[in-house]
């Protein structure tokens, strides 16, 4: 007789139904896994049969095969454990189990040699996908039930070892543990005090340009001298976003635990992203793929931020494969044996130097370095990549005054109420969660109205600044966010002007 044990496969972050396929017959004393398991499927065959022995059950000398279907689909993960444990044991008839049991639950674990069950990958995948298959629930380890208990409507079973699953399989009753309901955490808990833009000193309009960057989800670049705050300053993006919703945190556990990033101290990913890979990180660190598709920075950064830190250090095939997820908050990647597409809906913050030296920008000739070397570093940031990017600010080191400068400045919770005012009247305006950023040349057309003063100054704008069609655009949707910022339900002259000055540094 052959037993049945449904469980989840993911190709990227796509979930499909994996039915474990599990036949023990008389013949020589072999175990096989068939169905196209990676390594770690291949070595459970040795975890499973320590367990099974470890945990007091007799494991006949029989011909095993197990086989995971569908077969043509590659299979990655350690939760697959659980399932071909449960195979064994209820092939064996180790115990009187119920069959409705293996038909409308899905198992996920992986096992130790001493037969307990650890932590594993993949736990909220396979609790949204039991919820829309209609299954009754998942069986999963004790150590992830809050990321499990994310998902509503479904029983979520946790076990601790292969006694508590002859339990549940033999009664069919558990403790079933109630979906997580309190998962917010305070705003002073989520956000770091230490990192509050009231400790800024100088730097006006790049905290401003944050503001602008928060409230529209738009991009924003930093040139300026070392040591004039650009880092600093970025980290302080953090204390000024919104919280992140209820939808948000389980798309991002979701991502978090495919990755296998989630911890026990952090089981839920309950605020947003700051991703900071360094300038040495490969292509596929950052923008995913590899032999069996990982998720890169960018997709880790999703409802988030990502910081690249001297931008222009970074490879340039590197920096050209961010055309793609700037502008269409998505990437795509294609090899020879898969196609798969990830979100990355995130802000791009980055910072560089003005030149080699870094001085270019401060009085009495500290830069040493000549105009073509000048000229030629900056030319690594491409056209395509910084008409990609909304605004950009050129910064100088801060003077003695405002060094000394102890007077009190706003706080990041004066500037977080602004931002969520904003992003209020966007998802009023778009009835959805899209940000001035992500607005298509119809919301353009529908949303911006302007007058004909300001129509001439757009068109003054666009023959001095040389501006392609693509920054029209972005002029527009930032005057439309700092607009919001403003209370303003048209767009005033004042708020195209200022979104124009971030695009005057493209010199």
């Amino acid at each position: 007789m052959i037993i049945k044990v449904k469980s989840l496969g993911y190709f990227g972050i796509e979930s499909f139904l994996t039915e474990v396929e599990v036949d023990i017959s008389n013949g020589l004393p072999t175990f096989n896994i068939v169905g196209l398991g990676d390594t770690a499927i291949n070595e459970s065959k040795e975890r499973i049969k320590a367990g099974i022995r470890n945990s007091g059950y007799k494991l006949d000398p029989k011909r095993i095969i197990v086989n995971l279907t569908p077969a043509n689909i590659k299979k990655v993960g350690t939760h697959f454990d659980l399932p071909i444990t449960v195979g064994i044991i209820c092939g064996q008839k180790a115990f009187d189990y119920k069959k409705e049991i293996l038909e409308n639950y899905l198992f996920m674990g992986e096992i130790s040699l001493s037969g307990d069950l650890k932590r594993t990958q993949g736990i909220v995948n396979g609790a949204i996908l039991a919820k829309e298959l209609g299954y009754k629930g998942i069986v999963i380890p004790f150590d992830n039930l809050k990321e499990g208990s994310l998902i509503k409507g479904i029983d979520v079973i946790v076990v601790k070892n292969l006694k508590d699953i002859e339990i549940f399989l033999t009664t069919g009753e558990f403790q079933k543990i109630e979906n997580s309901t309190n998962i917010d955490k305070k705003l002073e808990d989520i956000y770091n005090e230490d990192l509050d833009f009231s400790h800024v000193k100088g730097q006006e309009k790049a905290k401003r340009a944050l503001e602008i960057c928060a409230a529209g989800g738009h991009n924003f670049l930093m040139v300026g001298t070392p040591g004039c705050g650009k880092t600093m300053l970025a980290k302080r993006i953090m204390s000024i976003l919104p919280p992140l919703t209820e939808d948000e945190k389980i798309e991002l556990t979701k991502l978090y635990s495919i990755a296998g990033k989630l911890t026990e101290e952090n089981p839920i990913i309950t605020k947003r992203p700051f991703r900071s890979p360094h300038h040495t990180s490969s292509g596929v660190a950052i923008i995913g793929g590899g032999r069996t598709p990982a998720l890169g920075e960018i997709t880790l950064a999703n409802k988030g931020v990502l910081f690249l830190d001297e931008i222009v250090e970074f490879k340039k095939d590197i920096l050209e494969n961010l055309r793609e997820p700037l502008e269409e908050k998505k990437i795509s990647i294609t090899r020879a044996g898969y196609r798969v597409e990830f979100p990355s809906d995130f802000i791009l913050l980055a910072s560089c130097n003005p030149c080699k030296c870094g001085m270019y920008f401060e009085p009495n000739g500290l830069c040493t370095c000549t105009p073509n070397e000048v000229s030629n570093y900056m030319k690594k940031l491409s056209g395509p990549i910084l008409d990609r990017i909304d605004l950009k600010i050129e910064m100088t080191r801060l003077s003695e005054d405002e060094l000394l400068d102890n007077s009190l400045k706003e706080t990041s919770e004066e500037i977080r109420k602004r931002v969520i005012n904003a992003r209020n009247l966007q998802k009023k305006r778009f009835n959805s969660d899209k940000l001035n950023s992500h607005m298509t040349r119809n919301d353009i057309e529908k949303f911006i109205v302007l007058d004909e003063n300001l129509k001439i100054l757009l068109k003054t704008a666009i023959k001095n600044l040389n501006l392609s069609a693509r920054a029209y655009d972005r002029i527009l949707k930032v005057a439309r966010t700092i607009a919001d910022l403003s209370n303003s339900k048209n767009i005033e002259r004042e708020h195209l002007f200022e979104a124009i000055s971030y695009r005057i540094t493209e010199r």
